[in-house]
């Protein structure tokens, strides 16, 4: 027989952080489990080196207190690491766990993690390693990360060929019980002596207990065809949704951008995701993203324009695993868009007609175009020469710009309305206000009240009539006695 070769070491390559968080609320995980040397031989240590990360959403320190790989199922350790240290928010340690195996054959190992949150809450978080032992002859090594039922996840298949001769018309398929496989075969001529080759293949379970078969077919320098098989329970997890939506403006301006974090609390990818806002059930503004793995936020930058203050629903559109799914919220959006006040109104009668005077001011943060001032003419106000309206012009924001109006009012008048047309935006806005000129009245009143303390010509003239009707009537009586 032949002397046994290396060891080839599968480790999985899954697209889940890690297995058994505590709470969705949980941010540290497993990012990352590298084994080295590939190929150990039997009774060879090797090294399994394990990431693990911190979230930058964490509110604080990560503490480990042990890091201890053991047989899938079994209580013995076969490697451990005590308090290796606390990880801050954003930040990552790796871990080194050494072990050897004496004999040839498949092992399915876990990497476990435990460690404190910052308020001390007990994590437990966990990584799967599928360890072959090469026997002699090509060998192959199923390597399938934690799966989630209805889920499209990725297995590798590695082929090794520890051998002095290659293997011809090489032939790797896949199959299982309650799992689908997309392109379940894949085919080479040759696998050179002392190569490998790893495959990848697209499977999605349908079950909890859902099997994978890995089967390697090659013929032998000898020209015989053999089959080695390798097997492995997926163990999937039933689908877990939860995503979670913060919203927010970006810097400020006219229509500052809106920011939409989402967050994939879920142990699925949320697959094409599509997020949305509308007013009045009217999408303003729709924007697709990439893929959100699990335990990952990405956050979605949307320009608006021409939205005005007020509420805005927001959407996140989605398919996870076998199903479509949404997440839903709303916030007040501010905008502050170009806006003409009229600022430092003035006023006067000029030879009988009231002078108007003051500015025009953009008291928003974008430019506003083909401003207009004008008199409304009412009952008792008429917009008179030379400037019954006066073309302002453009106005860039936090600037303004003079006019002034005349117009002919009754005696009496208490207001006199002023309307004001702009463009922002591209849109037409007008606003009205009304100007307070009760006290011209009071200054009319007080000229028609006069003062001088002497009496008026009418009361004169009737007091000398009376002074002479008395002479006369004297005169009169003196004579006829």
């Amino acid at each position: 027989m032949r002397r046994a070769a290396a060891l080839a070491l599968l480790v999985v390559c899954s697209t889940f952080a890690g297995i058994g968080l505590v709470d969705a609320a949980t941010t540290a995980y497993i990012s990352d489990v590298t084994v080295s040397p590939e190929q150990p031989v039997p009774g060879e240590r090797f090294v399994v080196q394990t990431t693990i990360q911190n979230s930058q959403q964490s509110d604080g320190d990560f503490q480990i207190t042990d890091v201890y790989l053991r047989g899938r199922g079994r209580p013995q350790d076969i490697g451990r690491v005590e308090n290796p240290g606390s990880i801050p928010p954003g930040a990552s340690i790796s871990v080194p766990l050494t072990a050897r195996f004496d004999s040839p054959g498949t092992r399915e190992l876990r990497v476990h993690v435990v460690g404190r949150k910052p308020g001390g809450e007990l994590v437990q978080l966990q990584y799967p390693v599928v360890v072959t032992v090469r026997q002699g002859g090509p060998q192959i090594g199923l390597s399938a990360g934690d799966a989630v039922v209805g889920t499209q996840g990725r297995v590798q298949v590695t082929a090794v060929n520890g051998e002095d001769s290659p293997a011809r018309n090489v032939r790797v398929s896949v199959s299982g019980r309650d799992v689908s496989v997309k392109n379940d075969t894949r085919v080479v001529a040759t696998l050179g002596a002392g190569a490998s080759q790893t495959f990848n293949f697209a499977v999605t379970p349908t079950s909890q207990e859902a099997e994978l078969q890995a089967r390697l077919q090659y013929t032998s320098a000898a020209g015989n065809t053999r089959v080695v098989n390798d097997n492995v329970t997926l163990d999937a997890e039933p689908l877990r949704e939860n995503v979670q939506l913060a919203v927010d403006t970006v810097g400020t301006g006219a229509q500052p951008p809106v920011a939409v974090d989402v967050s994939n609390l879920g142990n699925a990818p949320l697959e094409n995701p599509v997020v949305e806002l509308s007013r009045d059930g009217t999408v303003v503004v729709r924007r697709p993203a990439n893929e959100i793995a699990p335990d990952r936020t990405r956050t979605v930058r949307l320009n608006v324009t021409d939205l005005e203050s007020g509420p805005v629903d927001v959407r996140v559109g989605y398919r996870t695993g076998d199903r479509s799914g949404e997440a839903t919220t709303s916030f007040r959006y501010a905008a502050n868009p170009g806006r003409v006040e009229l600022t430092g109104v003035d006023y006067e009668m000029e030879e009988g007609r009231l002078h108007v005077s003051g500015s025009t001011s953009n008291v928003g943060l974008g430019a506003v175009d083909s401003v207009v001032v004008r008199v409304v003419e009412t009952e008792t106000v008429t917009p008179a020469r030379p400037n019954p309206e006066y073309f302002v012009g453009s106005i860039p924001s936090s600037d303004f710009a003079s006019f002034d109006l005349y117009a002919e009012v009754t005696p009496g008048t208490e207001t006199v309305p002023i309307e004001v047309t702009y463009l922002t935006n591209g849109r037409e806005r007008t606003t009205r206000t009304e100007i307070d000129v009760s006290d011209l009245n009071a200054g009319a009143d007080d000229e028609n009240s006069g003062g001088s303390g002497l009496p008026s010509l009418p009361l004169l003239v009737g007091g000398v009539l009376a002074v002479l009707l008395v002479v006369g009537l004297g005169a009169f009586a003196y004579t006829r006695r």
